[in-house]
């Protein structure tokens, strides 16, 4: 079935929770992203979330924080345009894969990466985000040594040091060597799950 335009949209009450909380934000949204108005105003207060969290984070890369500034400007401009008349949807897409190729690295329209970004999460960040997302009920640290390997082993097959490595995954390298080697870890999470698939 064909859809218009703007219609009813549930991935975008879902972009608002995501931003903004579940709590803070009601449910039952997501017919009023049909009209282009409520589009539009919601659009520019994601983007403003975005732009005060590229501001916080990218603090060491002024090249980088810039060129997502203006990316983040070029949407806006877009967003303001949208309207039932002016269909302007590919160039918000066109924007909005600018903005992730510059996120993830890309830069100088030549395919080349320019920049390794780096994810980092405090410890306190790392068990709320492990006790919201892993629903497994695996044994205490299981999924969280299971999930370090397998960063270490990208990282290693990247040809990144094992003092790097140890820098960025705030380890000591012996930690780093002991768990690239641990291949253990990874026979017994796969264990786990597939018995708790059957």
């Amino acid at each position: 079935m064909e859809k218009e335009r703007f219609h009813y949209c549930l991935p975008m009450e879902v972009v608002e929770w995501e931003f903004f909380g579940q709590k803070k934000r009601s449910a039952g949204m997501a017919s009023a992203f049909s009209d282009p108005a409520y589009l539009r105003k919601r659009c520019k207060a994601f983007l403003k979330k975005v732009r005060k969290r590229v501001n916080d984070v990218v603090t060491t890369d002024e090249t980088l924080r810039l060129l997502l500034i203006d990316d983040i400007h070029q949407l806006d401009k877009e967003f303001r345009r949208i309207s039932q008349t002016n269909n302007n949807d590919l160039e918000i897409f066109a924007d909005f894969f600018m903005f992730i190729a510059h996120l993830l690295g890309w830069a100088h329209v030549d395919g080349n990466f320019y920049r390794r970004p780096i994810y980092y999460q405090t410890e306190k960040q790392r068990e709320k985000d492990l006790n919201k997302s892993s629903q497994l009920n695996l044994p205490d640290g299981l999924h969280e040594a299971y999930k370090r390997r397998q960063i270490i082993k990208q990282l290693r097959s990247e040809d990144q040091s094992y003092s790097d490595i140890a820098l960025i995954m705030n380890l000591t390298v012996s930690n780093v060597k002991l768990l690239e080697n641990a291949q253990y870890i990874d026979i017994h999470y796969q264990d786990i799950l597939s018995r708790r698939g059957n």
